[in-house]
């Protein structure tokens, strides 16, 4: 119920102008409720799209932005000239009833795009494609003890990064070299094929050496997001540092 002032006539032209207090009552119906929610959350969901990029991409170590943009549409900035570019999709986030965005990747022989899918429990990547340099790993993981200049092909249909497995598609490879991170003699090693697959336990990215086949590299991704990344025994002494086939276990 709200309540306003109004003017009052008088009666004689007597205490014209004067205001009296009445109620004015205003049915409030479950429709009404469900627009005004809908415009509130709109309203609030506009704010946060236009929001400055560094609320979700947090400053260097020395204080310094390491984004631009907006949280609808930006880019964040990586080690060694890469970058990584959002756009966020709203029809087809409503389509796939999850929050839909279309990245990409760029820096130094690195030009690729793709599509996420992001929901409570689920994050898949759909139509990769493009060109990635392996020294994008060095940014992302800047703690391996070795830097390859291969450039990967891209051609990936689908891969799950958490949730159901899912995965269909090649990462591809010239002949290139590899060097330790500390200094010394690169090793070249020969072109990779890469191949992304799924069964009913992960989402499995396997690396084998083009002219022998023998398997170099393989990681696999569980529903629950858990990584299990490795070395095989045909990448011993391939990759310098690398004296033995070892295996980690972490989560993305």
């Amino acid at each position: 119920m709200l309540k306003v002032w109004r003017t009052r006539e008088g009666e004689g032209g007597r205490a014209a102008g004067a205001f009296q207090f009445e109620r004015l009552t205003v049915k409030v119906t479950r429709w009404r409720v469900v627009l005004g929610g809908v415009a509130v959350g709109a309203y609030a969901l506009g704010l946060i799209a236009m929001a400055p990029a560094e609320i979700i991409v947090a400053k260097s170590s020395n204080g310094e932005r390491q984004a631009v943009g907006t949280v609808w549409a930006g880019e964040r900035a990586m080690p060694g000239g890469f970058g990584a570019s959002w756009v966020v999709m709203p029809l087809s986030s409503v389509a796939n009833l999850s929050g839909a965005l279309r990245f990409g990747l760029r820096g130094p022989d690195t030009d690729a795009t793709a599509q996420a899918l992001v929901r409570p429990g689920r994050v898949l990547v759909r139509d990769l494609e493009g060109t990635a340099s392996l020294r994008m790993l060095n940014a992302v993981a800047p703690g391996l003890p070795f830097a390859c200049s291969s450039v990967m092909r891209l051609d990936v249909a689908e891969l799950s990064l958490r949730g159901t497995p899912a995965g269909a598609g090649t990462m591809v490879s010239g002949p290139a070299d590899c060097a330790p991170t500390t200094g010394g003699a690169a090793t070249p090693i020969p072109g990779l094929n890469g191949t992304v697959s799924a069964d009913g336990a992960a989402t499995t990215v396997a690396f084998a050496r083009g002219d022998t086949a023998a398997e170099v590299m393989k990681a696999r991704v569980q529903a629950d997001g858990g990584l299990t990344a490795s070395v095989e025994p045909g990448g011993v002494g391939l990759l310098p540092g690398v004296g033995a086939p070892v295996s980690i276990e972490t989560s993305l």
